[in-house]
C-alpha cells in the first residue's frame, strides 16, 4: 500500500511563513533583532540547518513562546525524514 504521507515540515519552514510573513519581519531584520549570525538563520530558514537550543531560546523569547514549540518542531521534522 503506498502513503501518501505530507512531506515534513522543517522548523524554518513555519518560522518564515507563521512568523516572519505575517509580521513583515525580514531575514536581516530578525537576525540583527535576536542577535545571529544572517546566514546562521538564512540556513534554518532554507532547511539546510537544524533549529538549535540557542535559537529556539531566542526565537522563543522574541516571539513569547516556549522553548519546546521549537524545539520539538525539530525533533518531528528528525523523526518524519529519517
Amino acid at each position: 500500500m503506498i502513503r501518501n504521507e505530507p512531506e515534513p515540515m522543517h522548523p524554518g519552514d513555519v518560522l518564515l511563513d507563521q512568523f516572519m510573513v505575517p509580521r513583515r519581519e525580514t531575514l536581516n531584520g530578525l537576525a540583527a533583532t535576536l542577535g545571529v549570525p544572517l546566514d546562521m538563520l538564512r540556513r534554518v530558514i532554507s532547511g539546510e540547518a537544524s533549529m538549535s537550543l540557542a535559537l529556539a531560546h531566542k526565537l522563543a523569547q522574541h516571539y513569547g513562546l516556549a522553548v519546546n514549540f521549537w524545539l520539538r518542531l525539530q525533533g518531528r521534522y528528525d523523526q518524519q525524514a529519517a
